[in-house]
């Protein structure tokens, strides 16, 4: 629907720091597909496809802590950050520079599980809505990613993009409806014409 950047914030269990011959490396998922968020007033999910696109084009994602540009963790040019999706979710390989104090930091805290949250910036290409029971469903087909996070506020979030698709979603149920009142009201009048 929309072009502009949302953020998805989700707390892990599978944030994980390991020593390895050539420094450390730390791993985990960004997201895991399927699972149901609410956000809002609407259900969200990703689809295990959302990731194809952008994992295959040339793009530099960039690994941060906490949404911060001045703390890059790695980034998928330089080969530091590695992404790809499983049938669980979406996962990420990040062998950080530990020669860079706040990196150093970020290892400490993975390590001692303080910092057990995950998210990433995206601009979705594709989702598509529909209503159950009457309450809205939204799945996310296809996204653009820019950079996955390290955070320590992992509370599944959205962005005010997220609530303005939901908004523009309820005007169009709301305008098919209405149409469909003025459709069956034009049909019963032709039939008792």
């Amino acid at each position: 629907m929309g072009m502009e950047k949302e953020v998805r914030k989700l707390e892990m269990d599978n944030l994980r720091a390991k020593k390895t011959d050539d420094g450390v490396n730390l791993s985990g998922y960004i997201t895991k597909f399927d699972d149901r968020a609410e956000i809002f007033g609407f259900y969200e999910t990703i689809n295990k496809k959302a990731f194809d696109n952008t994992l295959k084009e040339d793009r530099n994602i960039l690994a941060l802590f906490d949404h911060d540009t001045s703390k890059i963790l790695g980034s998928t040019r330089s080969g530091s950050l590695k992404l790809s999706t499983d049938e669980t979710g979406l996962k990420f390989d990040l062998k950080p520079n530990t020669n860079l104090s706040y990196t150093q930091d970020v290892v400490e805290l993975v390590r001692s599980g303080d910092l057990a949250g995950c998210s990433f910036g995206f601009t979705v290409n594709d989702d598509e809505w529909t209503t159950k029971n009457g309450k809205d469903y939204r799945e996310i087909l296809d996204v653009s990613l820019f950079e996955v996070t390290l955070t320590g506020f992992p509370a599944y979030e959205s962005s005010e993009v997220s609530c303005r698709s939901h908004e523009k979603y309820r005007e169009e149920v709301k305008r098919f409806n209405k149409e469909k009142e003025k459709l069956k009201l034009q049909l019963s009048l032709l039939d008792m014409g």
